[in-house]
């Protein structure tokens, strides 16, 4: 490197062109001459340059060293963790439900429990009442209805509701049960009898959708599938296809894929729990001890009749008798007495006089109701209670301190109404949601799915309303019948006690000057009538158009 140019590229006095020269020369000379005697400088550089990329990215608050699948991919929707795929157990592409109770053993259980059997049973035929569709919106059934309660229903919404009912009683748009059934489709009752009976069991209930050809023209029929078959894929997928989000899984062979299209899988009860996933919480893995004391308690009583040998006490002879009068009596005993597996076989013990005595301890306690009867109403109370169910509607009493009910009434049917708010309206519900949200919802979002009938009121209670609101025409069409043409007969009210202000507004002009000319001292003719007299009328009217009456007392 010369001298002479870095005193002139430090010079203020020379030229600035000179000075620009002369500093790229020094620059030059001070270069190194091969590219090895970069390389530490390039490094180090380098690592600074990392260092501080570092100390950046711990110094944000908003650094996450372990970032959950769906910020690692960069994709929409939930960001937080949904499964822990570092601590669930993983087989394949698939993770199993947690715990070591599994689906086929959850069957097992009820299967071999009659106490859970009879409230599964009792639910499913509770719900078969509502698989019809109801059309006049009275009784138990289900009907489509219109989302907006306030729109009024036209001629086109009417032909979609009618069409919509048809494809859910028929689980699709194949109205011939042969064809459904080559098709393995169920009707609508069939398909709820699947559907409750594994929601119950397992809380797995999904729900296998057929899409037409086009699939832009929408789904062609559902199917109840086995929910002990279907098990659930991580966040990545199946073989890296997010899309797939399940699949069925036949005595550990992969038989079927599905999609989100392809699959509905709801659970009933629903949990956050990173180590569940997307599987529910069934009422059965909450009963593994109360139905193991169920079991015990049956298992004990059983045994008590089939296999107890202790003998119900011993037979003492006094007297000189013989061998051979012994064994005679012995075989008479036996033929006689002896019962079905030994029931009454006894000892006999022999002395030959008074003096000589054999005493007979007990070894336990016959069976009483601490043993047998209030153990099996607690643990019966509380499968009931799981279930959201009146002991009463599997014909079972409830576990009570005393004889009164243990809610604020005493009859059975208080019991019942508490138990279809607990257990049987969530259950329609569930229901209600899925079909509204998965299937109806691909044919507009117009309408909903909606069961009816759960606040049926009695027939006397009923009658009392519409009469109490109801003109005799109104009544007439609400049951299908020619209305009146006469209109004053046909706007008549069925109160009897609007009869008579109504008989009185239509009367004929001609009459109030009647009644208004009568003589001082009588009454008019009217007066002479009492608000009885119109209830009579009333009455007599509903009668002759076959109108049932109920009066009451005061």
């Amino acid at each position: 490197m010369s001298d002479k140019a870095i005193e002139v590229a430090h010079n203020p006095a020379a030229p600035a062109d000179e000075q620009r020269d002369a500093m790229r020369v020094a620059q030059k000379d001070a270069m190194p001459s091969t590219v090895r005697d970069m390389l530490p400088v390039v490094e180090f550089m380098q690592r600074q340059i990392e260092e501080q990329d570092m100390h950046k990215a711990l110094s944000k608050p908003n650094v996450i060293p372990f970032p959950s699948t769906a910020i690692e991919k960069k994709r929409d929707g939930m960001q937080s963790v949904f499964l822990d795929d570092r601590r669930i157990q993983m087989l394949g592409d698939y993770y199993e439900p947690p715990g070591n109770f599994g689906f086929d053993m959850m069957r097992a259980m009820v299967d071999q429990t009659p106490i859970l059997s009879s409230v599964i049973l009792t639910r499913q035929r509770q719900i078969k009442r509502f698989c019809r569709v109801q059309e006049s919106g009275k009784g138990p059934g289900f009907a489509i209805k219109l989302k907006d309660t306030s729109a009024k229903q036209g001629d086109s919404e009417r032909q979609s509701i009618q069409l919509l009912e048809g494809f859910f009683t028929n689980c699709g748009w194949e109205a011939s049960p042969r064809v459904r059934k080559r098709l393995r489709r169920d009707n609508f009752s069939g398909f709820m009898m699947k559907q409750v009976r594994d929601s119950l069991i397992l809380d797995s209930a999904p729900i296998e959708t057929e899409w037409k050809r086009d699939r832009k023209l929408g789904i062609d029929g559902f199917y109840a599938v086995d929910g002990a078959t279907i098990r659930l894929c991580s966040e990545e997928g199946y073989q890296g296809d997010d899309e797939i989000f399940a699949l069925q899984v036949v005595q550990g062979n992969l038989r079927a894929a599905y999609t989100y299209d392809d699959l509905i899988y709801e659970p009933r009860n629903p949990r956050t729990d990173v180590m569940v996933g997307g599987y529910g919480m069934s009422e059965t893995e909450l009963l593994i001890k109360v139905v193991t004391g169920l079991l015990n308690a049956m298992t004990y009583n059983l045994k008590f009749f089939d296999s107890n040998n202790i003998p119900k006490g011993m037979l003492h002879l006094s007297g000189d008798y013989s061998e051979s009068d012994l064994n005679s009596f012995k075989r008479y005993w036996n033929a006689m007495v002896k019962g079905i597996n030994n029931a009454w076989s006894l000892p006999v013990m022999v002395s030959k006089n008074q003096e000589s005595k054999a005493s007979f301890e007990k070894f336990g306690v016959d069976i009483d109701d601490v043993m047998f009867a209030k153990w099996m109403t607690f643990l019966t109370s509380i499968v009931c209670a799981i279930y959201g169910m009146a002991p009463d509607e599997i014909n079972f009493e409830s576990f009570t301190a005393g004889n009164t009910s243990a809610l604020s009434g005493s009859d059975t049917e208080e019991k019942l109404i508490n138990s279809k708010d607990k257990g049987l309206r969530p259950l329609l519900s569930h229901f209600e949601d899925v079909f509204s949200d998965f299937i109806v919802a691909e044919f507009g979002d117009k309408y909903v799915f909606r069961w009816t009938g759960l606040d049926e009121m009695n027939p006397e209670q009923a009658w009392k309303e519409e009469e109490a609101l109801s003109t005799l025409n109104e009544a007439r069409k609400a049951r299908g019948w020619d209305e009146i043409k006469d209109e004053i007969l046909g706007n008549a009210p069925l109160n009897p006690n609007l009869m008579g202000a109504y008989m009185q507004a239509h009367a004929p002009a001609g009459d109030e000057p009647e009644q208004s000319a009568a003589p001082q001292g009588k009454p008019a003719p009217k007066a002479d009538r009492n608000p009885e007299d119109d209830a009579e009328d009333g009455e007599d009217l509903a009668k002759s158009f076959g109108l049932p009456v109920f009066r009451v007392d005061p």
